[in-house]
């Protein structure tokens, strides 16, 4: 019968009335702490928005950059590439040369090509080889040794069509991004640059070839 009493005082007493609405005070808060108002809504998706926008402007201007740089491996490797096939050939013959000429496309225009004998170590014999370039792809044709192959007058360096006499033994695939242009042939060294073409102009590289048995 106390006890009954007892939680009805405590029920009916001021301390009781306390209790409740403290509980009810943490219920209230922890309702507010579970929802998310429209204000705070809002606030989430611009932070989302503008990261977002960050991370695709970084990954855009990260895949241009990439493009670029591929872009640039490529035209470089065809540039070596060309370079080492002059440097590889005419150091080749370079001791067994005899006589070399420019070849022009037009007696006007720039050479674009080499022709020289060169004398077959070990036997009596010698050939006329044509290095040239056509369409961007690299050419070598070569033919027994003749007077006519290097006549006096200046249309001699023009490059002409191929007759049965001349068989090409070397010619490599097509190059995008090269041109090349012999410049001189004087003391023995071949000059030429190769102009690299790139989406902010035209690239020159020069080099030469030392030929030591050249007459």
């Amino acid at each position: 019968m106390n006890l009954e009493i007892q939680k009805l005082r405590d029920a009916d007493s001021p301390l009781g009335n306390n209790l409740r609405i403290l509980r009810v005070n943490r219920v209230v808060e922890v309702r507010r702490r579970i929802g998310m108002t429209l204000v705070e809504l809002t606030v989430v998706m611009i932070v989302f928005t503008i990261v977002l926008s960050s991370v695709l402007l970084m990954f855009t201007d990260l895949t241009r950059r990439s493009n670029i740089a591929l872009g640039e491996v490529e035209r470089y490797s065809e540039l070596f590439k060309v370079d080492s096939i002059i440097q590889a050939e005419l150091s080749k013959a370079g001791p067994n040369v005899e006589k070399i000429t420019l070849v022009r496309e037009s007696e006007e225009g720039p050479a674009k090509g080499l022709r020289y004998v060169v004398s077959l170590p070990f036997v009596r014999g010698k050939v006329t080889k044509q290095f040239y370039i056509d369409e961007g792809r690299l050419f070598i044709w070569e033919k027994q040794s003749s007077q006519g192959d290097f006549p006096a007058d200046s249309t001699a360096d023009v490059i002409e069509s191929l007759d049965k006499s001349e068989d090409i033994i070397f010619s490599s695939s097509a190059f995008d991004h090269v041109d090349l242009e012999f410049e001189s042939v004087d003391g023995g060294s071949v000059s030429y640059r190769i102009m690299l073409s790139s989406p902010d102009g035209t690239r020159t590289h020069r080099s030469s070839v030392r030929l030591i048995n050249v007459k």
